[in-house]
C-alpha cells in the first residue's frame, strides 16, 4: 500500500496545480521552493510536509480537506478497495 499511496499522492499534486492552471515555476515561486521540488514531488521522488502541502493547495484554490478526499478516491480506486 506505500506505493500505491505515495503514486496516488504525487498524482493528486500534478492534477492539483495543472487545475489550477499554474506552471511549475508559478506554483514554486508562489509557495517558495525550487521549481524542480514541484516536478519531483510531481513525481513521487520528493515527500511534501504539511506546510508546504497546506500552501501548495492554497495556492492552487483548495484545501487539505478537498485534497485529502480527492486522494483518498484515488487510492481506493487505485487499490480496488472502498474505505467508507
Amino acid at each position: 500500500m506505500p506505493l500505491a499511496a505515495d503514486t496516488a499522492f504525487a498524482a493528486e499534486l500534478a492534477q492539483l496545480r495543472l487545475q489550477a492552471g499554474l506552471s511549475r515555476r508559478e506554483l514554486a515561486e508562489q509557495v517558495g521552493i525550487e521549481t524542480a521540488d514541484v516536478g519531483l514531488s510531481e513525481a513521487g521522488q520528493r515527500h511534501v510536509d504539511v506546510v508546504e502541502l497546506f500552501w501548495w493547495c492554497q495556492v492552487c484554490g483548495s484545501s487539505l480537506e478537498g485534497f485529502a478526499e480527492r486522494m483518498d478516491r484515488r487510492l481506493a480506486r487505485a487499490t480496488g478497495s472502498d474505505h467508507h
